[in-house]
């Protein structure tokens, strides 16, 4: 009778086992565990996305029509949903792109069961309310595009615990305010982070950079800096830096920007450089600097009031565009160029420098920029002749020399060059080149 008992005993195990074993694995597949889906949305996953998409505003259109629910006809695999890409294997969604979607609500908390998610980018919609404070619980994200949108209140400091991102970027979002927490500091493999145009934000001090040794891209323009103090020697141990845009910061009102007796820093890598709107007076060219080496391409210095440019500036043998417009203090024009004779000359493609105040003629020396092919001086207080010599640049295709006092004969040189616009208009020049001098322009 044991025996019996014993063998009816195993019997039952044995099918328990396979009974149990069975259900499990067919949990696994259709739940979304840790089997492969052979690429195809998990269940848990659509569900995330049918929630977002509860929380957009639908009323006149639908922005997402392939999200659907499981009893519409179209697929409801979200690994082929608009702006979802997903992991060919395990069908973990790990990307979701929405910009420019003319999408209009607030984001869903769903997306917490996206944990595999590493690129989020809603940018250029209408999302609003605060940033939510779970946006730091997608520990996975490398790449991070909230800009263009309606966002308002505070930066929370939970996005300091996402310690994979290598892109943030929250420009644009005109509403949100208080200090930039601290916790950013945190993101050390940051490779582009863009605050542009946070004009509500503010930050004490710059020294939160120090932890940022990967960084590439910074853009704060609008964020007051006005209590930077040092900030150029933080930027300086930035030593992959390419590109700097501090546009509209309040530069003007730090009263130690640089100091020379910190330790010693490796030189600028910087290759585009944005300093424009600051107020700047000639002070700065002291701290300008160490921040400018062979490497810079592009140099903004508009909406300043420098009562001219030192002649370092004519040494820079990679720059290809600088911009100096709207200065408010008055330059001879032969002045600036004569500071930018250098090599600049001879790689330098743009030059604009509309609404300054710049005198005197177009001079001669302006034969020395050959590369030139965009020179803008409109609106400016020349008041001399045009140098022949301008016409002989073998690459200029766009002159703007309008609403100026301009005097003299227009040479007929203008038809060797190979420009394309030519604008004298508003001035007091005088001579009509015949149309076989002009041909070759096609707008003048």
């Amino acid at each position: 009778m044991n025996l019996v008992l014993f063998i009816l005993f195993v019997v039952g195990l044995s099918w328990l086992k396979t009974t149990t074993s069975t259900s499990f694995n067919h949990q696994l597949v259709e739940g979304g565990g840790g089997e492969a889906s052979n690429g195809k949305c998990l269940d848990e996953e659509r569900r995330a996305f049918l929630y977002f998409k509860a929380y957009i505003n639908q009323i006149h259109n639908d922005p997402l029509p392939t999200w659907t629910t499981i009893e519409e006809k179209t697929t409801n695999d979200c690994c082929k949903w608009q702006g979802v890409t997903c992991n060919e294997q395990t069908g973990h969604v790990t990307s979701l792109d929405l910009n420019f979607m003319v999408i209009k609500g607030k984001i869903s908390p769903s997306l917490l069961n996206l944990s595999y998610l590493e690129r989020l980018d809603i940018s250029h919609n209408s999302f609003h309310g605060p940033i939510p404070m779970f946006i730091g619980s997608l520990t996975k994200l490398r790449y991070l595009d909230l800009s263009n949108n309606s966002f308002y209140g505070t930066i929370p400091r939970s996005i300091g615990t996402l310690s994979e991102l290598r892109h943030l970027d929250l420009s644009k979002n005109f509403l949100l305010n208080g200090t930039i927490p601290l916790e950013i500091r945190n993101l050390t493999n940051l490779k582009v982070l863009s605050l542009r145009s946070l004009n509500n934000c503010t930050v004490e001090n710059l020294d939160w950079l120090y932890h940022m040794s990967q960084l590439e891209e910074l853009e704060m323009d609008g964020i007051s800096l006005g209590k930077a103090d040092n900030w150029v020697n933080v930027i300086l141990s930035l030593q992959k830096l390419s590109f700097l845009s501090l546009d509209e910061c309040d530069l003007s009102m730090v009263m130690y920007p640089y100091s020379n007796s910190s330790a010693n820093y490796s030189s600028s890598s910087i290759v585009s450089l944005g300093l424009g709107n600051n107020n700047l007076n000639s002070s700065m060219f002291h701290w300008l600097f160490p921040l400018t080496t062979n490497r810079l391409e592009i140099l903004d210095l508009s909406g300043n009031k420098l009562h001219g440019i030192p002649k370092y500036l004519g040494n820079l043998c990679s720059l290809t565009a600088f911009y100096f417009e709207n200065n408010i203090v008055p330059i001879k024009l032969s002045d600036f160029l004569n500071n930018l004779s250098g090599c600049t000359s001879i790689t330098l493609q743009e030059l604009s420098a509309l609404r300054s105040q710049f005198t005197g003629s177009l001079p001669d020396d302006i034969q020395k920029f050959s590369s030139l092919g965009l020179l803008v001086l409109n609106d400016n207080k020349l008041n001399g002749t045009i140098s022949d010599k301008v016409w002989l640049l073998p690459n200029l295709e766009i002159l703007d020399v309008s609403s100026n006092s301009l005097s003299g004969t227009i040479s007929e040189y203008i038809g060797k060059t190979k420009g394309l616009t030519i604008n004298l208009s508003n001035n007091k020049v005088e001579g009509v080149p015949s149309n076989a001098h002009v041909s070759n322009i096609s707008n003048i």
